[in-house]
């Protein structure tokens, strides 16, 4: 969309607004994301995003709150009063068509990853991350938590089920983000969960369900993910399908597979899972413990990259690079692997169950709690700053083809690993 050469008006405030509309044959979940600067996103069915400019963001509030062109059109000339009548009636008939190309039927996970050089071509402030990933909690507290969420600008929330809580309280989670109008989703491992909570939570309005896949060796995937629980991801990926959910499969990157991530993706769009998450375990290469254990060793990432990017056109699946997690010597793979990635994004942040806020990648530094301080005051947090700007630092090197997984960090630097381990000091 053409970007009109004025400071933005903020006539619609920062924040999440969301739609629910008939498009052609089809009903639409739409979210339109507000950022500080004016500009923002707009995501459909929560699969679909696309970046617009502050002009956008006007036009696309005005289509989906129900008002006529002539009405939006006189909107923008009174905003941006240097811009043609006829290049604003062009960019409205562009973001109409947009608005019905985003609303197309597809079985697409949501998109949280920055790809490429970026969501715009026009500098972004981003009042908050996209998506939060949230340890499952008290339903209670979960609810305080995704209303802060909400109330800052995050679309979406992805509960990250935990083996000691009670399963039987995700549906109730579930709804009450439904309610407020979220993006939802579920990590977890097949094995803590049974097929009446997803089906419960797929009814409640669950979006998107990930699961753990570490190999299609029934003995090996056991191995780590717990017994009987290769047989019961299967029957998830299946029950998914029964009840309308996207199924994402999200794949630990280990000394044991890494090498046979082509073959992981083959079996999992045989499957019809086409959606998948990388996270990698990794560590120094001089730390032969971890590597004995099944960690990667830093040196292997931009191999163990080229294969996943290369896999993922050649299968035509879609994929996410979740930021790299350090392993910790002091607990074992299983245990680092059922536990999974601190986000599944850049654009993300990870929330616990009390409420504490983390960044995607760097040590465990906390920038606050949603329940006790305000978004500003957590946003704001040097540990946020440093975070923002390593992500703004070219990354590009010599040493590595181009990869896409490169454009947030270099995946070999252990400052932009997820450290979480017992008096990490990544900085």
């Amino acid at each position: 969309m053409t970007q009109h050469q004025q400071a933005p008006q903020m006539s619609v405030p920062p924040g999440v607004y969301h739609y629910e509309q008939l498009v052609g044959e089809w009903p639409t979940r739409f979210h339109l994301r507000v950022d500080l600067d004016g500009g923002g996103l707009l995501l459909a069915n929560a699969a679909e995003a696309a970046a617009l400019s502050p002009v956008g963001v006007q036009m696309a509030h005005g289509v989906l709150e129900g008002r006529s062109d002539e009405a939006i059109v006189t909107d923008i000339e009174r905003a941006f009063r240097r811009t043609p009548r006829e290049q604003i009636v062009t960019d409205l008939i562009k973001l109409r068509a947009l608005i019905v190309d985003l609303a197309e039927p597809g079985d697409n996970y949501p998109v949280t990853n920055l790809g490429g050089a970026g969501i715009s071509a026009w500098e972004r402030q981003l009042a908050a991350p996209l998506r939060a990933d949230v340890a499952q909690g008290e339903p209670d507290t979960m609810r305080s938590i995704m209303h802060a969420l909400w109330n800052a600008g995050v679309p979406h929330i992805t509960v990250a089920v935990e083996p000691e809580a009670d399963a039987a309280q995700l549906p109730r989670i579930v709804e009450a983000a439904g309610d407020i109008g979220m993006i939802t989703g579920l990590r977890s491992v097949a094995s803590w969960l049974t097929p009446e909570i997803i089906e419960q939570a797929g009814m409640a309005g669950l979006d998107h369900l990930d699961l753990l896949y570490v190999t299609g060796s029934a003995q090996e995937h056991d191995a780590i993910a717990g017994e009987g629980d290769y047989g019961k991801v299967l029957a998830g990926f299946e029950q998914c399908r029964a009840v309308e959910l996207c199924p994402a499969a999200q794949v630990p990157l280990i000394a044991s597979n890494a090498d046979e991530v082509d073959e992981i993706a083959a079996e999992l769009v045989e499957m019809g899972v086409t959606n998948l998450v990388f996270f990698a375990l990794v560590c120094p290469d001089d730390d032969e413990q971890a590597q004995a254990a099944g960690a990667l060793p830093a040196r292997a990432l931009p191999q163990v990259g080229v294969l996943v990017e290369e896999t993922a056109e050649d299968s035509e699946c879609r994929y996410l690079w979740a930021p790299p997690v350090r392993f910790d010597n002091a607990r074992s793979l299983a245990e680092q692997v059922r536990a999974g990635p601190r986000t599944a994004g850049d654009v993300a942040i990870r929330v616990e169950a009390d409420g504490s806020v983390f960044p995607a990648r760097g040590a465990a530094n906390c920038a606050g709690n949603l329940i006790t301080d305000t978004w500003d005051q957590i946003w704001s947090n040097e540990c946020f700053a440093r975070y923002r700007e390593r992500l703004q630092a070219p990354t590009a090197c010599s040493d590595c083809p181009g990869l896409e997984i490169c454009t947030a960090d270099c995946p070999k630097d252990q400052r932009g690993w997820s450290d979480d381990t017992q008096g990490g000091e990544m900085q």
